[in-house]
């Protein structure tokens, strides 16, 4: 006997089952799938009987005994069939003897030495009942009887999936939350969690998911055009293409004013205030819409290259050009900023005929300060009195106070904005004694103003008492100022405005009139054709004035 209450697991009572529902599974995006499972509570009682073990045990010949019992029997034998011990022993007597002899022999070997211990066989048996004993068990069982189960989906306390009829999937209740939950729900940062309500017939359960267990997050272009980078700054040296609006990439992490996303399998950066976030199911990143515009070099674009020869190199004609395309913070960075100011440098060498040393740069500047240095710089350089003046302008504008201001450059990222005083800048330049100013101002203006009223103010300073004088620019106050690029069309890697202010010039327009008549004639329609919205530049001045002199 080893146990005098063995549990008997065959001779059992059901006392009482308690139903239960029940979600154990993880969730990933790749598994979005919660399951409920129906659960019993079984309590059992269970016989109690008393249990034996079966043990085997090695013997082995004890030889001093075996050898007794022989030397007996021999003996036994002898005495048996001589006259030594008994004299004429009788056939009974004889036969004793030879008995005695054989049971002495046989006892010899089987009085047997054990070897080692018992050894279990494995093998045991309940005997008789000693009482009884409950114990509880749970199981995952089917639907007990006919009804359907009820789901209700919630975030933030607004339900936004709910069922009434759901089957049941080989006896659970599963939901794929990636095709029951809508992901365009959800914010960057979701600090709830999704609400899994579950019933059938009268259980219960509930679950909560966090926004990050069933979709993953990516990134949309919103910008027109967005730098992909190999590292999160700013610098023309780490971009490895563009990409075009709606665009969609993988995001990683985050960092600062940058996220990291997912090229192809390649880990890149693009700036944090060009894309949106939005959460979609993982099966989203097979079929992602990246639409990349090479990076190709200037003279490529039809513009750039070509350029007539529209006068002769003078000493009386200078330039100044003024351009912010580095931006950061809620700012985007100015794309083909550089480049616009490239082209117009070229034209300005080229078919003015402006000698390079007449040719004024100010970029990427982000005070007053640094404006007033390069303006005398400028002033120091016109050594004739009646020397013609043409201005390049661009960079993201604010209107404050029904002032113009060129927003400062931002190259390390900073939020607060710098601003400069266009309105002082023109002061200056009226100052100047010239024989003509042209100013083209690209001006990409932040914040809406309907009203034409402040530009008009700004190019009065220069045009009210001056007829050789003319300020274009490139949009009103309540447009922004477009690229010319678009995801399936057209890829000229310049500001509307300033492509089509250069193709006026290729194309010969010399009077303001006729160059105004041919941005009027593009500029807008081609606004409307990439981004459909107006884009209409504005002119202050002489329309009969001549290109060049």
């Amino acid at each position: 006997m080893v146990e005098e209450q063995a549990k008997d697991i065959n001779d059992f009572e059901i006392i009482s089952s308690q139903y239960y529902l029940e979600s154990s599974n993880g969730l990933t995006p790749n598994q979005p799938i919660v399951h409920f499972d129906i659960k019993a509570i079984n309590t059992y009682e269970y016989a109690q009987r008393v249990r034996t073990e079966r043990y085997i045990q090695r013997y082995r010949h004890r030889v001093g005994f075996v050898l007794l019992g022989i030397a007996g029997a021999g003996l036994s034998t002898y005495a048996a069939y001589s006259d030594k011990l008994l004299k004429e022993p009788t056939s009974s007597q004889r036969y004793t003897l030879l008995g005695a002899g054989g049971l002495l022999t046989g006892l010899s070997f089987l009085n047997m030495k054990p070897i080692g211990e018992p050894s279990k066989t494995g093998e045991s048996r309940l005997l008789r009942r000693t009482g009884s004993v409950e114990e509880a068990d749970t199981i995952n069982v089917r639907p007990y009887n006919s009804d359907l189960a009820s789901i209700k989906i919630s975030y933030q306390e607004e339900v936004i999936r709910e069922a009434t009829n759901w089957s049941f999937n080989e006896g659970r209740i599963s939901i794929n939350l990636a095709e029951e939950v809508n992901a365009g729900l959800f914010e960057e940062d979701p600090q709830d969690n999704i609400v899994i309500e579950v019933s059938y017939d009268s259980l219960y359960s509930t679950k909560e998911v966090p926004v990050s267990s069933i979709f993953e997050q990516f990134v949309i272009v919103d910008a027109q055009i967005t730098p992909l980078r190999n590292e999160p700054s700013n610098s023309r040296n780490n971009i490895l293409t563009d990409l075009a609006e709606g665009s969609q990439l993988k995001l990683v992490e985050s960092e600062g004013e940058w996220y990291k996303v997912l090229y192809g399998i390649t880990e890149t950066w693009v700036y944090a205030n060009d894309v949106r976030t939005v959460w979609r199911p993982s099966e989203f990143a097979s079929v992602l819409s990246v639409i990349a515009i090479p990076n190709v070099p200037f003279g490529s674009v039809d513009v750039e290259r070509d350029i007539p020869v529209l006068g002769v190199s003078s000493l009386n004609a200078s330039a100044f050009l003024l351009s912010n395309f580095q931006y950061g913070g809620s700012l985007s960075e100015r794309i083909y900023g550089e480049r616009d100011t490239k082209l117009m440098e070229e034209y300005f060498l080229q078919a003015f005929g402006i000698r390079g040393n007449n040719i004024v740069k100010a970029t990427n500047i982000n005070s007053d300060r640094l404006l007033e240095r390069a303006y005398s710089r400028l002033a120091n350089s016109l050594t004739e009195e009646e020397q013609g003046l043409n201005v390049y302008i661009s960079g993201y504008a604010e209107i404050r106070d029904s002032k113009v201001y060129l927003i400062g450059s931002s190259e390390n990222g900073s939020e607060e904005r710098q601003y400069i005083d266009l309105h002082q800048f023109f002061r200056g330049l009226n100052n100047l004694q010239l024989s003509s100013i042209i100013v083209y101002a690209d001006l990409d203006i932040v914040n809406e103003d309907g009203s034409s009223e402040p530009l008009e103010d700004l190019a009065s300073i220069l045009t009210s008492d001056n007829s050789t004088s003319a300020v274009f620019f490139g949009a009103q106050p309540d447009q922004r100022s477009g690229i010319f690029t678009s995801s399936n069309g057209d890829q000229n890697r310049h500001s509307i405005f300033t492509y089509y202010l250069a193709e006026a010039i290729k194309e010969g327009n010399m009077t303001m009139g006729e160059i105004l008549n041919h941005l009027d004639r593009n500029v807008p329609f081609t606004s409307r054709s990439i981004y459909d919205r107006p884009q209409n530049p504005l002119f202050f001045g002489n329309l009969q004035l001549q290109l060049l002199n």
